[in-house]
């Protein structure tokens, strides 16, 4: 089939409005904001392998509590600041927007089939943390830039 450029526009104008929306904005990360999303998903896989990895590997859960209490302020700027990025990005739609892939995340991570393997490396993560605090957060956090450029286009 041959899409002319009305084909394709009425294409566009078919897609729901969200959809469109994305189309429009420019949907790209600083380095700054990339980093934040880093430390943001970062977080979000350590509550959820701390949460779940208890039955496996004993102390996990109370280890995230940890960690959480004495980092909470940093990890709310960081959530603060993501929520910035997605006003910015997607004007109208941004918190809808950001609760899809918030949940998204979170549905991930808590369906991650439990092993022992992967249970002992988020406790390995979690006592890392204790002892290097939030710097070695923040270096674990930098592993997930992959990720975060398949989702997000990095500006020029």
């Amino acid at each position: 089939m041959v899409r002319t450029p009305i084909v394709v526009l009425a294409m566009l104008m078919a897609l729901p409005q969200m959809a469109w929306g994305q189309v429009t904005f420019k949907r790209c990360l600083t380095d700054g904001e990339v980093m934040v999303e880093q430390l943001v998903r970062h977080g979000v896989f350590l509550r959820e392998a701390g949460n779940r990895c208890e039955e496996w590997v004993q102390g996990t859960s109370k280890k995230w509590r940890a960690i959480d209490q004495r980092f909470g302020p940093r990890l709310k700027k960081q959530t603060d600041a993501r929520a910035k990025l997605f006003a910015r990005e997607f004007k109208e739609d941004a918190l809808k927007v950001r609760t899809y892939f918030d949940g998204r995340l979170v549905t991930y991570f808590r369906n991650v089939p439990l092993t022992q393997a992967y249970c002992t490396h988020a406790d390995e993560m979690l006592d890392d943390i204790t002892k290097g605090g939030w710097g070695a957060f923040t270096t674990q956090a930098k592993i997930v830039q992959n990720e975060v450029l398949l989702d997000y286009k990095k500006c020029q």
